[in-house]
């Protein structure tokens, strides 16, 4: 039976690593970034995120404890009056801001899935439509499974920091210590923490 998970944190290079209500850790590796977060709709980290489940971050988008929480946070932000106010032509370009996606593929995608057309207002949609759209949406941001595992008490890593100013001083004093998984604090698992594991071999 899989486990609670109550906290999440970057691992090395892309993996994520998940804290389970068991004392485990688990490491999530390969697949896209969407399923490694359980953030199928790749919702940023902030606010909206955190009220919604979000139980960390991978620096720029939010790490949910499943893909259910994760997808019923991109719903209810669909639901929102910033989405709600717009086509869904409008609702993808904020969405998915054309300076990092091709939004023109995007809408065919969803228009093709759907059967909606991109002039629709999102507030014409009932919420089973509203769910459609965020599941064409989620299938078209990937979601491809990777593989998860285990994560060895003894299991070492080398905790690195940014190096600047800004950097909390009890993190400054870990810097280049080799640690375990299972030593608190974690890069990247407290607030604000800019922190990032490096292997050691």
């Amino acid at each position: 039976m899989e486990p609670t998970y109550i906290s999440a944190f970057p691992g090395i290079g892309t993996t994520r690593m998940y804290v389970g209500n068991d004392g485990n850790i688990y490491e999530f590796s390969g697949g896209s970034r969407a399923w490694r977060n359980n953030n199928p709709g790749n919702l940023e980290d902030g606010k909206f995120a955190r009220n919604n489940g979000a139980i960390g971050t991978d620096g720029r988008f939010a790490i949910f404890p499943d893909t259910t929480t994760g997808f019923d946070a991109m719903a209810g932000l669909l639901a929102t009056s910033s989405y709600q106010n717009l086509t869904i032509e409008g609702a993808i370009n904020r969405y998915a801001p054309s300076n990092e996606n091709n939004v023109e593929n995007y809408l065919k995608s969803i228009e093709r899935q759907t059967g909606f057309t991109r002039s629709t207002p999102m507030n014409n949609l009932s919420k089973d439509n509203l769910l459609n759209l965020a599941k064409a949406m989620t299938k078209h941001e990937g979601n491809i499974p990777g593989k998860k595992r285990l994560v060895s008490k003894h299991e070492k890593y080398v905790w690195t920091t940014v190096g600047d100013e800004r950097v909390r001083p009890e993190h400054e004093i870990l810097d280049g210590k080799v640690r375990t998984w299972y030593d608190y604090p974690r890069p990247g698992e407290e607030c604000g923490c800019r922190c990032h594991a490096e292997s050691f071999d």
